[in-house]
């Protein structure tokens, strides 16, 4: 059965849309990253939340009878490893059932259309789950969240953090996860192996050494992107295959139609990471159905549209350099490196990872047993500084192991350093967990088609270098992936990522430091779109998650209670550090129960930092 198409435009987006396979004129980025002049101008007038056109208890709502299908009532699962999303029946309206913990979760599969230029072919079943608001009696509608990626699933996203989410926007909201197209349990999905365990022997065969330009390093990353490009043309590259429809202006369409679907004129949504550039790409499309919609972590659009990968290391390295800072400003008792500077701190750092490169450390007794070698040191440090909250002890356990060759604390943390790998013939029990190639397909169908060219690659890798040493070996990957891949998806947005105005404005939080997503992105952004706020947070990590901040969480509360946007120049500091812990400041800053509530639920978000596929 197909879906009905919402009202949109579609004189106003086609002119945007760009067809494959025909490929846009590039245009230079300085001309992409035009300004809008005065955007940075905070909206005189924010509308109130009535005016958002939410229709609460609604019979499309969560709140509304759950079942899997016409007089078919579902048993509630209690176990989240027993919950089957197979087990649903998709739908073209929404039909929630009770599922996992059985405290109120809802999930549905909702049926869409592949391709929403040809309404009545093929569909794509979108897996929702659901925390219902507390709050009935003060309903304002339901916060979709993206907890990046590409690649991240929202259902599971919602499993680890949804209920912490909740308690920082109010109970007065749904807060909904969902799985993007091609994504976890949405179908089809972009997986190109036969099994999760074929996937996993084929990770298993990386090489162990860093992608660098001189060794050969290269030819052998480009082999293995060559060797998955042509399966994923193969098994999801068809004419209906999900690689030519995964586009993010497909999936921003996706969530307007959703939206509607429960009653909503407008969109409220909390976007992490890359969901920064989902967020970016519904504003530009549907700035009139903009609710309440922040972006965290920003990354600018017009360099992801562009492939330009390099500009995301702008601030790496300050990441990675405050690990030696904080270790030293802790003290000897909450840091094993401890050193009277931070430079002696990053030299011991430095000294082990050419140790490990001149000689691989053997962990025998590890389970499964552990050559390590120092690509494993840089990916651990870089993965670190996404949340250095929780990376940073373990970096310093693992050099100051290294460094006196305790065999026995290296075997202990051997799995932290390396995902353990078991291989399984059986059909995995919950497919929607498997890997995916999800992450080639959305971001490279998105980005200008640049096939690999030896000399631009080696000046795109001096440059990345030159940002930052110890990433660059890992995050270059990205650019091959892209590089050499295959199929061109079926219709792109090439519109501008701005607005004048929107119907409510943006929220942007940003990390004054972000491994990944630089402050510099989230200044340009907020710049494009008229009457946005931007919050910068005094903190070190990927998002505003990789650190609890209680006055970040009173700006999201205030911003989903009536649209308030921080005052221009608006700085937040975090109440907790890395090695350091709580700081000093941090209790005089909690004056109410509220407070304590929230604070309470930004260290909860902390641990479940969203991060997928280095972005």
């Amino acid at each position: 059965m197909a879906t009905q198409s919402s009202p949109t435009d579609k004189a106003v987006l086609l002119p945007y849309l760009q067809s494959g396979p025909r490929r846009a004129q590039v245009r230079r980025f300085a001309t992409l990253c035009r300004v809008v002049v005065g955007a940075t101008v905070l909206a005189t007038t924010v509308l109130a939340l009535t005016r958002l056109s939410v229709t609460p208890y609604s019979l499309l709502t969560p709140h509304s009878q759950a079942t899997a299908g016409p007089g078919t009532p579902l048993a509630v699962q209690l176990d989240e490893a027993d919950f089957d999303w197979f087990a649903l029946k998709p739908s073209v309206d929404i039909e929630w059932a009770p599922c996992y913990s059985g405290l109120g979760e809802q999930c549905a599969r909702v049926l869409l259309p592949l391709d929403y230029d040809t309404p009545d072919g093929p569909q794509t079943a979108i897996a929702l789950r659901v925390i219902p608001a507390a709050d009935k009696k003060n309903y304002k509608g339901t916060l979709f969240v993206n907890p990046g990626g590409p690649g991240g699933s929202g259902t599971g996203f919602i499993g680890r953090a949804g209920r912490n989410i909740s308690r920082i926007v109010g109970p007065e909201y749904d807060v909904l996860g969902f799985d993007p197209r091609g994504i976890g349990a949405s179908t089809p999905s972009a997986r190109c192996f036969e099994t999760d365990s074929q996937r996993k022997l084929w990770d298993l065969q990386e090489d162990r050494r860093l992608l660098n330009l001189t060794d050969g390093s290269v030819d052998v990353y480009r082999a293995r992107e060559k060797l998955v490009a042509a399966r994923c043309e193969e098994k999801i590259g068809g004419e209906w295959g999900i690689a030519k429809f995964a586009g993010t202006h497909l999936v921003a369409r996706d969530m307007l139609e959703i939206a509607q679907k429960l009653g909503q004129e407008k969109l409220q949504y909390w976007g992490f990471s890359y969901g920064t550039i989902l967020g970016q790409y519904f504003a530009a499309m549907f700035p009139d159905k903009v609710g309440r919609v922040i972006i965290d972590g920003v990354f600018d659009a017009y360099s992801y549209r562009a492939n330009i990968w390099e500009t995301s290391l702008v601030d790496t390295d300050a990441v990675i350099n405050s690990f030696f800072h904080f270790c030293h400003e802790a003290g000897p008792d909450k840091c094993k490196l401890w050193e009277t500077s931070p430079s002696q701190i990053r030299t011991r750092y430095l000294n082990v990872l050419r140790a490990v490169e001149t000689e691989p450390l053997a962990i025998p007794l590890a389970d499964p047993p552990l050559v390590l070698t120092r690509k494993h040191l840089h990916a651990q440090i870089f993965g670190a500084a996404y949340k250095p909250l929780a990376g940073f002890g373990l970096v310093a356990d693992t050099i100051a192991a290294i460094e006196s060759n305790n065999l026995t604390a290296l075997t202990a943390l051997a799995p932290k350093i390396v995902d353990p790998t078991e291989c399984s013939c059986a059909a995995p029990n919950q497919p929607w967990l498997a890997g995916s190639e999800a992450m080639r397909a959305v971001e490279c169908g998105d980005g200008d088609e640049q096939p690999f060219d030896p000399q631009a690659f080696e000046e795109f890798y001096d440059r990345s270098l030159a940002l930052s040493q110890l990433a660059t070996p890992i995050w270059a990957v990205n650019y091959l992936s892209c590089a050499e891949w295959r199929v061109r998806p079926k219709t792109r947005w090439m519109g501008p990522f701005e607005a004048e105005e929107t119907a409510n404005p943006l929220l942007l939080i940003s990390p004054r430091y972000d491994p990944v997503c630089p402050l510099a992105d989230a200044q340009a952004v907020h710049s494009r779109f008229g009457g946005a706020g931007l919050l910068v947070q005094e903190s070190y990590g990927h998002c505003s998650l990789s650190a609890p901040s209680l006055c970040t969480a009173r700006h999201v509360r205030a911003y989903m209670a009536n649209g308030t946007v921080p005052a221009p120049g608006t700085v937040c500091e975090v109440d907790e550090l890395p090695f350091i812990g709580r700081t000093n400041a941090s209790n005089a800053r909690v004056e109410s129960r509220e407070d304590a509530e929230l604070l309470d639920a930004m260290r909860g978000l902390s641990q479940a930092l969203p991060v997928s596929n280095w972005r």
